[in-house]
């Protein structure tokens, strides 16, 4: 996702920069494009703005690692309102933001920001494949989406595996046909994604909790990714 994005800025007209410095090889191919800062140090002192896009358990140190940059910090992670927050204390030139959609490879994916300095950023993405959109509150919004798209199919993995301890999977499909058809989608999306959905669960069942709204929905959907 974050490459995918780097290249719609770069088609946008600006200059990009990525740090090397301990990522695979896999990453150094995607990242070809890009101007090589080597150290996220040099990264934070060369930059305007630092956009993060990461696994949700892994965005709080993103932000430390570059404290005290005097930029503009997109925080786009699947994050809570609440760890969005903390963020914020970090980064005092903070915006928040949220990922609806794919890698933006063709329209249709959603940036969603808000805050102060959000309608700048916006700016930036205007007339690329990625959408920018201000809203009231980007983190909330992703973890309302993100409450149903990924938690009903950890749902549907949950009801499947009890269809086949019980020997009805065969009968359940018949009744339900509509959800035995997405089971292989969800499937492959648990194996190749549960590692960092299952951090997203327990955001978004915080984000529950501080709604006054049951938070266990998330928790158990978190519990299914993991395993």
């Amino acid at each position: 996702m974050g490459a995918a994005v780097g290249r719609v800025l770069q088609a946008n007209g600006h200059e990009v920069l990525w740090a090397s410095e301990g990522r695979s090889d896999a990453t150094r191919t995607r990242a070809a494009t890009f101007r090589d800062a080597v150290t996220v140090d040099r990264l934070a002192a060369d930059a305007e703005l630092i956009l993060s896009i990461c696994p949700p358990h892994a965005a709080l140190d993103v932000a430390r690692a570059v404290e005290g940059f005097d930029g503009v910090y997109v925080d786009a992670n699947a994050i809570s309102p609440m760890r969005a927050a903390e963020i914020a204390a970090i980064q005092p030139r903070f915006v928040d933001g949220g990922i609806v959609g794919g890698p933006p490879a063709e329209p249709g994916t959603r940036l969603y920001l808000s805050g102060p300095g959000a309608a700048s950023v916006a700016v930036l993405f205007v007339g690329s494949k990625l959408e920018p959109r201000v809203v009231a509150n980007a983190s909330a919004l992703k973890m309302a989406y993100a409450a149903w798209s990924k938690g009903s199919a950890a749902m549907l993995l949950a009801i499947h595996d009890v269809a086949l301890h019980f020997g009805v999977e065969e009968e359940w499909r018949l009744a339900a046909p509509e959800l035995a058809e997405r089971v292989p989608r969800a499937e492959h999306a648990a194996a190749t994604k549960g590692w960092r959905w299952s951090g997203e669960m327990e955001e978004i069942a915080d984000t529950f909790a501080a709604a006054g709204q049951p938070d266990g929905f998330h928790r158990a959907a978190a519990r299914v990714y993991r395993s």
